[in-house]
């Protein structure tokens, strides 16, 4: 039986393992996607910009996905037709937000929680927060990155 002094020398010794454990826990490829892109908020618009020198939005998209193990096509267009139509209520860290106009995809933007995506807008701005709903005439869609299963334990 555990006894209050007892569970005062314990708490901080099961604090300790359990932060340890955290750290030693690898994140997702969803959360790094997300955790790079957020990182480059402040970087500039560059077209065909595909790295932290600059981004265009389909430029930052595959980088921050590349950055954590997950490749993805270049552009918006063939990262539209790359990823599965989900609907907005379906998104998860690091899906894709996608506008366009006739048919055609433009802009790609990732979803980063909480209603918001991270995105390089257009020359002369920098990388971004912004809300999901931004632009809602011009959106084509959501789209879901496939990521691989990790590997088994053991």
């Amino acid at each position: 039986m555990l006894t209050s002094r007892s569970t005062r020398l314990l708490l901080p010794a099961l604090v300790a393992v359990l932060l340890a454990a955290a750290a030693c826990t690898p994140q997702s490829p969803r959360t790094v996607a997300v955790a790079r892109a957020e990182a480059q908020i402040g970087v500039p618009y560059v077209y065909g910009g595909a790295s932290p020198a600059g981004f265009d939005c389909s430029g930052l998209t595959s980088w921050a996905w590349g950055q954590a193990g997950v490749r993805i096509p270049r552009t918006a267009a063939e990262q539209y037709r790359a990823t599965r139509r989900i609907s907005r209520s379906q998104l998860q860290l690091g899906d894709l937000v996608f506008w366009g106009s006739g048919g055609r995809v433009t802009h790609v933007a990732m979803y980063v929680g909480g209603g918001r995506i991270v995105q390089a807008r257009k020359p002369g701005t920098r990388v971004e927060h912004q809300s999901v709903d931004w632009w809602p005439a011009a959106r084509m869609g959501y789209g879901q990155v496939a990521v691989p299963a990790p590997p088994p334990a053991g």
